[in-house]
């Protein structure tokens, strides 16, 4: 028998989610404000925050407009010294941030790499107050090298999101016949990474999708967790953003699946000669390894930028037997030499 859930699963309570400082006027300020900013959302426990850290600095670094950025951190369990980093780290940049810890119950499947914290985005509308209207949301295993204010005018073309297509799954047969059975998408139908979400909150709030998407989270163990109910939910209802704006790992190396694609090669070969966001999904993190160029350079630029300039690095995830630095290098020059040949 399932086990039933509360109306929002995610919380102790059917109280608004409740931010982690009292408002005072200068958050009052924010929160007017963001009608007119461009909102960029990120959802993390303490382990992420220096990569949340990385990402909210990669993104000013590479902004004509810093000021105009304005960050909402939803956190589970967050540090208070984390948080004071990631303030000053975005207000060296003349941007702001504001922070939210609402209660999580542990009714959601996860494993070793998904965390509680990345279900806070199926219901980010209720989170966020109503001034954000728009807003990106990114993982935090990720740098951007575009101009954050370019994505943030993606024509959502009236449907409630928009993401990039994810090339990992859709160039994979075995893959496609997963989805197929799990979520009942079609062998010719797109799939998204979730990593990069552009979010039409107004339409997420009339629709009541954060309610229906918690639920049917809750209710099931898919293969790729939120990711899978997100392409359930919105299938054939959901904007494309261009490749570049989320180029995983796939995509970096021109795995041989999508070299293999008449279909996909082109389109992953020029994306990934001009990334906009070098997403470092999988199991190797930038981090957990020296600085090397091709890999993690852009890491651990950005971080020079933050407050957590200063831990010590590489982090290794003792855990990770099997993940060889230079197998890992050798993919990334296949994957150069193969987007030249191809773009």
């Amino acid at each position: 028998m399932r086990k039933k859930h509360s109306r929002h699963p995610w919380r102790k309570s059917d109280e608004k989610p409740k931010r982690m400082d009292a408002i005072n006027m200068v958050e009052a300020e924010l929160i007017s404000s963001a009608a007119h900013k461009i909102n960029v959302a990120f959802a993390t426990d303490d382990n992420y925050a220096q990569h949340a850290a990385v990402a909210m600095a990669s993104i000013l670094m590479h902004t004509k407009t810093p000021q105009d950025v304005l960050f909402h951190v939803i956190g589970d369990g967050i540090a208070a010294e984390s948080k004071a980093k990631i303030k000053e780290t975005v207000k060296g940049f003349e941007s702001d941030v504001l922070f939210y810890e609402p209660s999580l119950e542990n009714d959601f499947y996860v494993s070793a790499g998904l965390s509680r914290a990345a279900y806070f985005r199926l219901y980010v509308a209720e989170i966020l107050p109503e001034t954000v209207s728009r807003l990106i949301y990114l993982d935090c295993d990720l740098v951007v090298l575009g101009d954050i204010a370019e994505l943030f005018t993606h024509d959502f073309e009236g449907h409630p999101m928009g993401a990039t297509m994810d090339f990992g799954i859709m160039a994979s047969s075995k893959r496609r016949k997963e989805k197929e059975e799990v979520i009942g998408l079609p062998n010719d139908a797109p799939y998204f990474n979730s990593g990069v979400l552009l979010m039409d909150l107004a339409q997420w709030r009339e629709k009541r999708l954060g309610d229906l998407l918690i639920k049917d989270a809750a209710e099931h163990h898919y293969p790729h967790h939120d990711q899978d109910a997100m392409n359930k939910m919105f299938m054939g209802d959901w904007s494309v953003v261009p490749l570049r704006w989320d180029v995983i790992p796939p995509v970096y190396q021109m795995q041989l699946k999508v070299v293999l694609s008449s279909k996909y090669r082109k389109i992953a070969a020029e994306a990934r000669k001009n990334p906009a966001i070098l997403h470092y999904a999988g199991g190797y993190k930038p981090w957990e390894y020296e600085k090397r160029e091709g890999f993690n350079v852009e890491y651990y630029d950005a971080l020079a930028h933050t407050s957590f300039r200063d831990a010590p690095m590489p982090q290794p995830n003792e855990s990770k037997t099997n993940h060889s630095l230079s197998r890992q290098m050798l993919r990334i020059k296949v994957g150069s030499f193969l987007s030249k040949l191809f773009s």
